[in-house]
């Protein structure tokens, strides 16, 4: 009941998104929009936007590698399968999913992967936001501004909350000895000890600065594929004015909502394109591209699941039976 609760509200949000988006919107002009597109330049727009999963996989390949050195092509396959898990499963399991095949395949625990994973996400968010700082500026947004620098401000108090967290545990160990309970205390407390050791990045500055640096260097290939698109639209919008529209749809793909991010991806992408005087229905069918564009991880993100002895049918079975853990995979 609560797992159809949770996909009831999930559906909710999507369906808000979609009609505040559709309300919008002249149907003769999707066919317009969709006639008008310059299919060629299609697959250099593809080929850029996977080029940027390589610094992405470094840039998680400097923070796992406190805990066990693993190679490019090897954190290059964990994240397409995190990916594709993503795509197609709910509840952004694809990270625990992740987790659990790292740690299995390269023996080292799946909740130091776990946390490494975490901290990743919180330094691109961090990356993300900085450069939503100067492109607000750049491209004539300045009443966002201060929103912006809320968003960052929060995140860099959770990266203080890590680094905290990181250099004192022993605060957060008595707490989880204070649980009744013995298995369940000391469940927790090997957790929480794993946990932290994923934080080691913390301790290194020059490392530190490396992710995040890539961080940056994983949004402008990214805002280059969508700038090809764009052009293959016919967008008259210039590259920072795309950065910042990539910004805006990563900002609103915080929101939960269906696999895909359908719905919050479509309401900021016409939202953000608007700022700049695109249409809506030609926004629109953009945003369609983008959403087609993500799931192009899938197959290969399919391919290294099935390399690394899982499928989605046990991972699907695994999220039903309320497991909460993904299937066993093949040594």
């Amino acid at each position: 009941m609560k797992s159809l609760l949770k996909r009831l509200i999930l559906l909710a949000i999507t369906a808000l998104f979609l009609y505040l988006v559709l309300r919008k919107v002249e149907p003769a002009k999707l066919w317009q929009a969709l006639t008008q597109v310059y299919w060629p330049l299609l697959l250099p727009v593809v080929a850029v936007y996977l080029a940027g999963f390589v610094p992405r996989a470094q840039k998680w390949r400097i923070i796992l590698g406190r805990i066990k050195p693993v190679s490019l092509g090897g954190c290059l396959g964990y994240i397409l399968v995190g990916c594709a898990a993503n795509s197609l499963l709910p509840a952004r399991l694809g990270e625990l999913v992740r987790a659990f095949i790292c740690g299995r395949r390269e023996k080292v625990p799946a909740t130091s992967v776990l946390s490494t994973i975490v901290l990743e996400r919180v330094l691109e968010v961090l990356s993300l936001l900085i450069l939503l700082c100067a492109v607000v500026g750049a491209t004539g947004r300045g009443e966002l501004y201060q929103l912006a620098l809320v968003g960052l401000a929060m995140c860099l108090g959770l990266m203080a909350g890590l680094f905290l967290l990181q250099q004192r545990p022993g605060w957060l160990l008595k707490l989880a000895s204070l649980l009744p309970w013995p298995g369940l205390r000391e469940r927790a407390q090997g957790w929480l000890t794993t946990f932290v050791e994923g934080l080691a990045v913390v301790k290194s500055p020059a490392r530190l600065l490396a992710v995040i640096v890539l961080g940056w260097v994983v949004y402008l290939i990214e805002g280059a594929s969508y700038w090809l698109l764009a052009y293959a639209f016919d967008m008259q919008v210039s590259y920072l004015q795309v950065l910042f529209v990539l910004c805006f749809i990563f900002v609103g793909m915080t929101i939960p909502s269906t696999v895909g991010n359908i719905g919050p991806l479509q309401y900021f992408c016409v939202l953000g394109l608007g700022y700049f005087g695109v249409d809506s229905s030609t926004a629109l069918i953009y945003s369609v591209f983008i959403n087609a564009m993500m799931y192009l991880t899938v197959p290969l993100g399919l391919v290294y699941m099935h390399a690394y002895g899982a499928t989605l049918g046990s991972l699907r079975s695994q999220i039903g039976a309320g497991s909460g853990s993904p299937p066993p995979l093949a040594e």
